[in-house]
């Protein structure tokens, strides 16, 4: 398996064709269709990363991401929406979302934006058992 994908989105269905392209690529992907169940799946099972919806029913991805960030900070989050207004983006980033994706998205833009990602992660934790090998070997 390549990582555990979270895809939150109150159109998940009709994102089926990209879930499905990456779960042939190795991907674990959970889709759910609000911000509450994304982080209710966020406390009960470690995701590499996350694919936030900004509007969504009951908490908005805003609110969504601001609650994950704060539990699981070093999760990566890509914020994909169909808005592009200059406000929405800027309070996103500033919560320090991973990346900014606009709909309608394609599936090779979410696998790379998962590479990108999913490599950074690795070599920081092949970086941290060097280092907790090397303290340990003293």
């Amino acid at each position: 398996m390549q990582g555990k994908i979270l895809w939150a989105d109150d159109e998940i269905e009709l994102l089926k064709p990209h879930i499905l392209f990456l779960e042939n690529k190795g991907y674990s992907v959970d889709g759910v269709t609000n911000g509450s169940d994304a982080i209710d799946k966020c406390h009960e099972k470690s995701y590499d990363i996350v694919f936030l919806d900004e509007n969504m029913p009951g908490l908005s991805g805003l609110e969504t991401l601001s609650q994950i960030k704060e539990a699981f900070p070093l999760v990566p989050v890509v914020m994909i929406t169909k808005s592009e207004e200059e406000h929405i983006m800027e309070e996103a980033i500033g919560s320090k979302i991973a990346d900014y994706l606009i709909k309608p998205v394609n599936p090779n833009q979410i696998l790379l934006s998962i590479k990108k990602f999913l490599i950074r992660v690795n070599w920081f934790h092949k970086k941290q058992i060097l280092i907790i090998s090397k303290n340990f070997d003293n």
